[in-house]
């Protein structure tokens, strides 16, 4: 019953077209240095061109986020942060969805590729994804290892920052 309310409610949705555009939200990343767990530069802006057919298991399409809107509680470390993922040579992170499976409920894993640092990889976010009027909420989280995307983890002093990124999305679409 919850899933066919979920569908009509997503039919809805569609009615204003079968576009999703970033309405609000932020993607964030979390890392951790001995003696510092507040890593979390967080970006509030994102440009997305999804489509939805008729439920959130049909939702395809790219999120891109600027690497320079990431920002932290530290300017210092963010204008670090830029040089290390060498953005003005590769600007933009984006994820390309390419599936998502339900896993019971509002419960989906999001399947697709990230391309970070010129470098694309398969990646998976597990999360929700609810509807709210005419919006479509995501929340989902996911963890990379800069290695893995060419990047060296920075070193501050003789500490080097953690090579896993947590990653967390919470994002409402139109």
């Amino acid at each position: 019953m919850k899933k066919i309310l979920v569908s009509l409610t997503l039919l809805s949705v569609l009615m204003y077209g079968g576009n999703l555009k970033f309405q609000s939200g932020y993607i964030k990343g979390h890392t951790e240095v001995f003696g510092d767990s507040t890593i979390d530069p967080v970006s509030h802006k994102a440009t997305s061109k999804l489509t939805i057919v008729n439920n959130p298991d049909t939702i395809k399409g790219t999120i891109e986020v600027s690497i320079k809107d990431f920002i932290s509680d530290n300017s210092e470390r963010d204008e670090h942060m830029q040089s290390v993922m060498e953005s003005s040579s590769f600007p933009k992170a984006i994820y390309s969805i390419s599936s998502i499976t339900s896993t019971g409920g509002d419960k989906y894993t999001l399947n697709g590729t990230l391309n970070l640092h010129g470098i694309s990889k398969p990646l998976s976010f597990n999360g929700t994804i609810t509807n709210e009027g005419k919006y479509v909420h995501i929340k989902a989280k996911s963890k990379i290892k800069l290695t893995d995307f060419g990047i060296t983890p920075p070193k501050l002093l003789l500490l080097t920052v953690r090579n896993q990124i947590d990653l967390s999305v919470d994002v409402l679409l139109k």
